[in-house]
């Protein structure tokens, strides 16, 4: 064979052969990795209206200060799944910021910034415990461990965090939620308001368990309550 064609004959070679594996490369599917999720989803029970907890101090004004029917409970439904499969956690852990409002004397954002929220970590002062009817899927009951005092009345953010260990690594997922912590339930005329009362046994002597069907009333949200409240006992909204 002349050797001068051998260049050729090779170049064909070469072209052919890609353009009989091209189209394998072409028709082969594409494969796209998800990241690993842990979700966490949580519902208020206590308000299912306004879609938060709530707390309380005390049945009603007259009896603020002295603990007299305070519910220092809330619950929340929680469901936490990885990767769509709901899975008890590893561990879990609650952080509670109080969201109270001060006077703007002090470069306020501009003319129409008169109450700013003012955010402090007051999670040493709750405690949150899971309860699993199965796998990932139960009730949160939180509780409130701190002295009842007017300056505890405010709106809270909740945020639960969860983990998970899959083989040597850890995911992380979170959730954020309302809790609101009255001086006492109202209603619309700021009068604490029971529907009814349901007795707990209690050492063989029924004791009586008020139920309220509305403890905010007819406040549009617990922060105005809250601000409200915290007035009606003498307490002045702090400035900076």
């Amino acid at each position: 064979m002349n050797k001068r064609y051998l260049p050729a004959i090779a170049g064909l070679l070469i072209a052919i052969t890609c353009m009989s594996i091209l189209p394998v490369f072409a028709t082969m599917p594409t494969f796209i990795y998800a990241a690993p999720t842990l979700t966490v989803v949580t519902i208020p029970q206590d308000d299912q209206v306004l879609k938060t907890g709530v707390m309380w101090l005390a049945d009603n004004k007259a009896d603020f200060g002295t603990g007299k029917g305070a519910s220092l409970v809330s619950e929340y439904k929680i469901l936490v799944s990885y990767n769509g499969v709901p899975i008890v956690p590893s561990s879990m852990y609650c952080q509670f910021v109080e969201k109270d409002k001060s006077e703007v004397l002090k470069l306020p954002q501009g003319p129409w910034e008169v109450l700013k929220s003012v955010p402090k970590d007051m999670s040493s002062l709750f405690i949150c415990k899971p309860r699993w009817g199965k796998p990932g899927v139960g009730v949160l009951d939180v509780y409130y461990i701190g002295i009842g005092t007017a300056a505890s009345i405010a709106d809270y953010v909740l945020v639960v965090g969860v983990d998970y260990a899959v083989a040597r690594s850890t995911v992380y997922g979170t959730e954020i939620q309302d809790l609101c912590i009255l001086g006492w339930p109202v209603a619309l005329d700021g009068v604490a308001t029971s529907s009814g009362t349901v007795f707990l046994p209690n050492t063989g002597v029924n004791e009586p368990k008020p139920l309220y069907t509305n403890p905010l009333g007819g406040w549009r949200s617990c922060e105005d309550l809250a601000l409200a409240q915290k007035n009606s006992l003498g307490v002045p909204i702090q400035w900076d």
